[in-house]
């Protein structure tokens, strides 16, 4: 969702090392569905759920530096577990892998046409809303919300009036309209990042 294999690509081509943070994506990738995760136990009954992530990183030649938040002693030892073994993953676990995280996504289908702002009476930069209302249905995080209250107020998913120009002009057949008022309702649940700077700001005056 982040063009993460062009970056690779062209950091590699540059041979600039790769630093990987959030491997799991803060947990999400380690936390599966049950009917998932026996799959992956299928193949690996004694290897954990989040050393799938890893071994897979572990796959990529450019990769110099894997930084892993760990939550408890368990956590580490078995990230410790797994570099310390070497145990490639095969052509058939990648696949499924990526036939698991195919099914994580949860996406719209926007392509970036870009067809549907040209007739948006608010001029909104909608392909980028939705690219940020994916990243945000797949795994809510406040730097989500940090980077809609970037964008200027008037062309926020809030200002999205639902007057069906841009679903019309859809090749997708996205309900455009009704995608930027979930996205709105999602974020109305996250934590304020203009908040959190305020609250941070009074915390250290107060110290002084």
């Amino acid at each position: 969702m982040q063009a993460a294999e062009e970056k690779y690509n062209l950091l590699t081509e540059r041979n600039i090392p790769v630093w990987v943070m959030e491997p799991v994506r803060g947990g999400r990738l380690a936390a599966l569905s049950d009917t998932e995760e026996q799959r992956l136990k299928a193949l690996r009954p004694e290897e954990s759920i989040a050393s799938w992530g890893f071994r897979w990183l572990q796959s990529l030649p450019n990769v110099g530096m894997i930084l892993s938040g760990m939550s408890n002693m368990e956590q580490m030892l078995d990230n410790v577990k797994t570099f310390t073994t070497g145990n490639p993953l095969s052509d058939e676990e990648i696949g499924l892998l990526y036939e698991i995280a195919e099914g994580m996504k949860n996406s719209l289908p926007c392509t970036a046409c870009r067809y549907c702002c040209g007739d948006c009476p608010q001029g909104l930069d909608i392909p980028e809303l939705l690219d940020l209302y994916n990243q945000l249905r797949f795994a809510p995080a406040i730097n989500v919300g940090m980077r809609v209250e970037a964008i200027p107020e008037d062309k926020q998913p809030a200002t999205c009036i639902a007057c069906g120009a841009c679903t019309k002009m859809c090749p997708q057949n996205i309900d455009i309209p009704t995608a930027m008022q979930e996205f709105t309702a999602a974020l109305s649940k996250l934590p304020s990042w203009a908040e959190i700077c305020r609250q941070r700001e009074e915390i250290a005056r107060k110290a002084l």
